[in-house]
């Protein structure tokens, strides 16, 4: 009968793949924690309330929403991008027009929750 190398290195070769697979790999809830499309940070910082400047797109009072094109938000871990906000009181948006520079004040709350705005300075 003849013995290759190839049987024994496929038997070696599994043989680490397996030993690797003990209870370091990450359990459901660990995995799950760690899932989503946004940098991931600590709980306090991301869920606080934020600073950003932006520019206004659009406003729509009656949805009670407003779109703004932002510069990246480090403390929130976002990069620059053009979204929409829920406005948590749409009396925020008096005197704000289409166009015009912002600075605003926002949590990431419901995928982002503007509580202020003001002209940029």
């Amino acid at each position: 009968m003849k013995h290759g190398i190839g049987s024994g290195v496929v038997v070696a070769v599994m043989a680490v793949f397996l030993g690797g697979c003990g209870d370091s790999a990450p359990t459901t809830s660990e995995s799950s924690e760690q899932s989503g499309n946004m940098p991931q940070m600590p709980r306090s910082e991301a869920e606080g309330e934020h600073v950003a400047q932006g520019t206004v797109n659009s406003i729509d009072l009656a949805a009670g929403t407003i779109n703004i094109s932002h510069q990246p938000v480090e403390s929130a871990g976002w990069p620059a991008m053009t979204m929409s906000f829920r406005l948590a009181d749409p009396d925020a948006a008096d005197g704000i027009e289409t166009g015009q520079q912002i600075e605003f004040r926002f949590t990431t709350e419901g995928g982002g929750t503007v509580m202020s705005i003001v002209p940029a300075r």
